[in-house]
Protein backbone atom coordinates (compact mmCIF):
# COMPACT_ATOMS: atom_id res chain seq x y z
CA UNK A 1 0.00 0.00 0.00
CA UNK A 2 1.29 3.43 -0.88
CA UNK A 3 2.12 5.62 2.08
CA UNK A 4 2.31 9.40 1.90
CA UNK A 5 2.89 11.93 4.68
CA UNK A 6 -0.43 12.85 6.25
CA UNK A 7 0.59 15.94 8.22
CA UNK A 8 -2.12 18.59 7.84
CA UNK A 9 -1.94 22.35 8.28
CA UNK A 10 -2.49 23.67 11.79
CA UNK A 11 -6.13 24.57 11.16
CA UNK A 12 -7.23 20.98 11.64
CA UNK A 13 -7.23 19.08 14.91
CA UNK A 14 -5.19 15.91 15.28
CA UNK A 15 -7.23 12.89 14.28
CA UNK A 16 -7.73 10.11 15.14
CA UNK A 17 -6.99 10.21 18.89
CA UNK A 18 -3.76 8.47 19.88
CA UNK A 19 -5.71 5.68 21.58
CA UNK A 20 -8.00 4.98 18.62
CA UNK A 21 -9.27 1.50 17.81
CA UNK A 22 -7.70 -0.34 14.89
CA UNK A 23 -8.40 -3.57 13.04
CA UNK A 24 -7.23 -7.04 14.02
CA UNK A 25 -6.62 -9.12 10.88
CA UNK A 26 -6.88 -12.50 12.58
CA UNK A 27 -9.46 -14.15 14.78
CA UNK A 28 -7.74 -13.58 18.13
CA UNK A 29 -5.01 -11.11 19.13
CA UNK A 30 -1.83 -12.72 20.48
CA UNK A 31 -2.11 -11.09 23.91
CA UNK A 32 -5.62 -12.49 24.38
CA UNK A 33 -4.38 -15.96 23.48
CA UNK A 34 -1.64 -15.72 26.09
CA UNK A 35 -4.10 -14.51 28.73
CA UNK A 36 -6.43 -17.35 27.76
CA UNK A 37 -3.62 -19.89 28.19
CA UNK A 38 -2.69 -18.45 31.60
CA UNK A 39 -6.28 -18.59 32.81
CA UNK A 40 -6.65 -22.16 31.56
CA UNK A 41 -3.50 -23.15 33.47
CA UNK A 42 -4.68 -21.52 36.66
CA UNK A 43 -8.11 -23.09 36.30
CA UNK A 44 -6.62 -26.55 35.92
CA UNK A 45 -4.50 -26.08 39.02
CA UNK A 46 -7.29 -24.88 41.30
CA UNK A 47 -10.79 -25.16 39.81
CA UNK A 48 -13.48 -22.95 41.34
CA UNK A 49 -15.66 -24.62 43.93
CA UNK A 50 -19.06 -25.67 42.59
CA UNK A 51 -18.45 -24.55 38.99
CA UNK A 52 -16.82 -25.68 35.75
CA UNK A 53 -14.17 -23.29 34.37
CA UNK A 54 -15.14 -21.61 31.11
CA UNK A 55 -12.69 -20.72 28.33
CA UNK A 56 -11.64 -17.07 28.12
CA UNK A 57 -13.81 -15.36 25.47
CA UNK A 58 -11.98 -14.09 22.39
CA UNK A 59 -12.21 -10.41 21.54
CA UNK A 60 -13.52 -9.40 18.14
CA UNK A 61 -14.47 -5.85 17.23
CA UNK A 62 -17.63 -5.66 15.06
CA UNK A 63 -15.72 -3.96 12.25
CA UNK A 64 -13.30 -6.90 12.15
CA UNK A 65 -16.10 -9.42 11.80
CA UNK A 66 -17.68 -7.39 8.99
CA UNK A 67 -14.41 -7.23 7.06
CA UNK A 68 -13.79 -10.98 7.14
CA UNK A 69 -14.43 -12.95 3.96
CA UNK A 70 -18.15 -13.71 3.66
CA UNK A 71 -18.61 -12.26 7.14
CA UNK A 72 -20.83 -9.31 6.24
CA UNK A 73 -24.34 -9.39 7.63
CA UNK A 74 -26.76 -6.48 7.14
CA UNK A 75 -28.13 -6.68 10.69
CA UNK A 76 -24.60 -6.72 12.13
CA UNK A 77 -23.72 -3.63 10.13
CA UNK A 78 -26.84 -1.71 11.19
CA UNK A 79 -26.11 -2.49 14.84
CA UNK A 80 -22.47 -1.43 14.42
CA UNK A 81 -23.48 1.77 12.60
CA UNK A 82 -25.96 2.77 15.32
CA UNK A 83 -23.38 2.05 18.01
CA UNK A 84 -20.85 4.33 16.32
CA UNK A 85 -23.36 7.12 15.81
CA UNK A 86 -24.46 6.92 19.44
CA UNK A 87 -20.85 7.13 20.62
CA UNK A 88 -20.21 10.12 18.33
CA UNK A 89 -23.26 11.89 19.76
CA UNK A 90 -22.13 11.11 23.30
CA UNK A 91 -18.50 12.30 23.07
CA UNK A 92 -18.72 14.75 20.17
CA UNK A 93 -17.38 14.95 16.62
CA UNK A 94 -13.72 14.11 16.22
CA UNK A 95 -13.52 12.48 19.65
CA UNK A 96 -15.22 9.13 19.00
CA UNK A 97 -12.96 6.11 18.60
CA UNK A 98 -15.92 4.10 17.34
CA UNK A 99 -16.66 6.70 14.65
CA UNK A 100 -13.04 6.64 13.48
CA UNK A 101 -13.29 2.85 13.27
CA UNK A 102 -16.42 3.21 11.14
CA UNK A 103 -14.59 5.61 8.81
CA UNK A 104 -11.79 3.03 8.41
CA UNK A 105 -14.31 0.26 7.82
CA UNK A 106 -15.98 2.23 5.02
CA UNK A 107 -12.59 3.09 3.51
CA UNK A 108 -11.67 -0.60 3.14
CA UNK A 109 -15.05 -2.28 2.64
CA UNK A 110 -16.43 -0.01 -0.08
CA UNK A 111 -13.42 -0.50 -2.35
CA UNK A 112 -14.55 -3.99 -3.25
CA UNK A 113 -18.16 -4.00 -1.98
CA UNK A 114 -19.57 -0.68 -3.12
CA UNK A 115 -22.91 0.27 -1.59
CA UNK A 116 -24.52 3.60 -2.50
CA UNK A 117 -26.23 4.14 0.87
CA UNK A 118 -23.04 3.42 2.82
CA UNK A 119 -21.09 5.73 0.55
CA UNK A 120 -23.56 8.59 1.09
CA UNK A 121 -23.26 8.18 4.85
CA UNK A 122 -19.46 8.04 4.54
CA UNK A 123 -19.21 11.23 2.49
CA UNK A 124 -21.82 13.17 4.46
CA UNK A 125 -20.28 12.44 7.86
CA UNK A 126 -16.71 12.97 6.64
CA UNK A 127 -17.68 16.39 5.24
CA UNK A 128 -19.53 17.30 8.42
CA UNK A 129 -16.52 16.50 10.61
CA UNK A 130 -14.11 18.25 8.24
CA UNK A 131 -16.15 21.46 8.44
CA UNK A 132 -15.95 21.18 12.23
CA UNK A 133 -12.14 20.99 12.02
CA UNK A 134 -11.59 17.22 12.20
CA UNK A 135 -9.97 15.74 9.12
CA UNK A 136 -9.72 12.00 9.84
CA UNK A 137 -13.00 11.02 8.18
CA UNK A 138 -12.12 13.06 5.09
CA UNK A 139 -8.66 11.45 4.97
CA UNK A 140 -10.31 8.02 4.97
CA UNK A 141 -12.65 9.17 2.19
CA UNK A 142 -9.72 10.37 0.06
CA UNK A 143 -7.91 7.05 0.59
CA UNK A 144 -11.08 5.28 -0.54
CA UNK A 145 -11.16 7.38 -3.71
CA UNK A 146 -7.46 7.02 -4.52
CA UNK A 147 -7.17 3.27 -3.95
CA UNK A 148 -10.76 2.30 -4.74
CA UNK A 149 -10.85 4.04 -8.14
CA UNK A 150 -7.58 2.36 -8.98
CA UNK A 151 -9.20 -1.03 -8.34
CA UNK A 152 -12.50 -0.24 -10.05
CA UNK A 153 -13.13 3.06 -11.78
CA UNK A 154 -16.50 4.81 -11.41
CA UNK A 155 -16.98 8.14 -13.18
CA UNK A 156 -19.37 9.64 -10.61
CA UNK A 157 -16.99 8.81 -7.74
CA UNK A 158 -14.11 10.32 -9.70
CA UNK A 159 -16.10 13.54 -10.08
CA UNK A 160 -16.82 13.54 -6.32
CA UNK A 161 -13.09 13.00 -5.75
CA UNK A 162 -12.26 16.07 -7.83
CA UNK A 163 -14.93 18.22 -6.21
CA UNK A 164 -13.83 17.43 -2.65
CA UNK A 165 -10.15 17.70 -3.55
CA UNK A 166 -10.64 21.24 -4.82
CA UNK A 167 -12.96 22.16 -1.96
CA UNK A 168 -10.61 21.00 0.80
CA UNK A 169 -7.58 22.51 -0.93
CA UNK A 170 -9.26 25.91 -0.91
CA UNK A 171 -9.88 25.40 2.82
CA UNK A 172 -6.19 24.85 3.52
CA UNK A 173 -5.76 21.06 3.32
CA UNK A 174 -3.31 19.38 0.96
CA UNK A 175 -4.29 15.81 1.80
CA UNK A 176 -6.92 15.36 -0.91
CA UNK A 177 -4.76 16.97 -3.57
CA UNK A 178 -1.88 14.68 -2.65
CA UNK A 179 -4.11 11.61 -2.98
CA UNK A 180 -5.43 12.96 -6.29
CA UNK A 181 -1.85 13.40 -7.51
CA UNK A 182 -0.99 9.84 -6.37
CA UNK A 183 -4.02 8.38 -8.15
CA UNK A 184 -3.02 9.91 -11.48
CA UNK A 185 0.69 9.25 -10.98
CA UNK A 186 0.21 5.50 -10.43
CA UNK A 187 -2.51 5.24 -13.07
CA UNK A 188 -0.17 6.74 -15.68
CA UNK A 189 2.66 4.56 -14.45
CA UNK A 190 0.56 1.39 -14.79
CA UNK A 191 -0.57 2.57 -18.24
CA UNK A 192 3.04 2.64 -19.44
CA UNK A 193 3.60 -0.89 -18.15
CA UNK A 194 0.33 -2.33 -19.47
CA UNK A 195 0.34 -3.82 -22.96
CA UNK A 196 -3.22 -2.67 -23.72
CA UNK A 197 -2.85 0.73 -22.05
CA UNK A 198 -5.18 2.55 -19.66
CA UNK A 199 -7.74 5.16 -20.65
CA UNK A 200 -6.50 8.71 -20.10
CA UNK A 201 -8.70 10.68 -17.72
CA UNK A 202 -9.46 14.35 -18.07
CA UNK A 203 -8.77 16.52 -15.03
CA UNK A 204 -10.64 19.48 -13.64
CA UNK A 205 -8.95 22.58 -15.14
CA UNK A 206 -7.94 24.01 -11.77
CA UNK A 207 -6.57 20.68 -10.55
CA UNK A 208 -4.73 20.24 -13.85
CA UNK A 209 -3.11 23.63 -13.33
CA UNK A 210 -2.07 22.83 -9.76
CA UNK A 211 -0.52 19.48 -10.73
CA UNK A 212 1.32 20.91 -13.72
CA UNK A 213 2.75 23.98 -11.96
CA UNK A 214 2.86 23.89 -8.15
CA UNK A 215 2.58 20.17 -7.28
CA UNK A 216 4.35 18.09 -9.90
CA UNK A 217 6.15 15.75 -7.47
CA UNK A 218 5.76 14.36 -3.96
CA UNK A 219 8.62 16.63 -2.90
CA UNK A 220 6.51 19.65 -3.91
CA UNK A 221 3.89 18.58 -1.37
CA UNK A 222 6.54 18.13 1.31
CA UNK A 223 7.94 21.58 0.67
CA UNK A 224 4.44 23.09 0.83
CA UNK A 225 4.00 21.48 4.26
CA UNK A 226 7.34 22.83 5.46
CA UNK A 227 9.10 19.47 5.38
CA UNK A 228 12.79 19.71 4.52
CA UNK A 229 13.52 17.99 1.21
CA UNK A 230 17.14 16.87 0.62
CA UNK A 231 18.69 17.81 -2.73
CA UNK A 232 18.77 15.06 -5.38
CA UNK A 233 21.84 12.83 -5.12
CA UNK A 234 24.24 13.08 -8.06
CA UNK A 235 24.40 10.05 -10.32
CA UNK A 236 27.64 8.58 -11.62
CA UNK A 237 27.40 7.73 -15.29
CA UNK A 238 29.69 5.77 -17.55
CA UNK A 239 33.37 6.84 -17.56
CA UNK A 240 32.89 8.43 -14.12
CA UNK A 241 31.08 11.57 -15.31
CA UNK A 242 28.89 12.94 -12.52
CA UNK A 243 25.47 14.29 -13.54
CA UNK A 244 22.83 15.99 -11.45
CA UNK A 245 19.05 15.65 -11.82
CA UNK A 246 19.04 18.12 -14.71
CA UNK A 247 21.58 16.09 -16.65
CA UNK A 248 24.50 18.48 -16.13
Amino acid sequence: QRLFPSKERKHYAESPPSDSVGFFFGTTPADVQSVSASIATLSAASPPVGSIPKPFPRFQHPSHALLEDNGFKQQKYIKFFKRCMADRKRVGMGCSEEMNTLFRFWCYFLRTNFNRVMYKHFRSLAEEEFQAGFSYGMECLFRFYSYGLEQKFKQDLYEDFEQLTLQTYKQGSLYGLEKYWAFHFYREKSSKNASCGVETLSKHPELERLLSTEFRTLEDFQRAKGVAVPPPAPSVEKYGVVANANGW
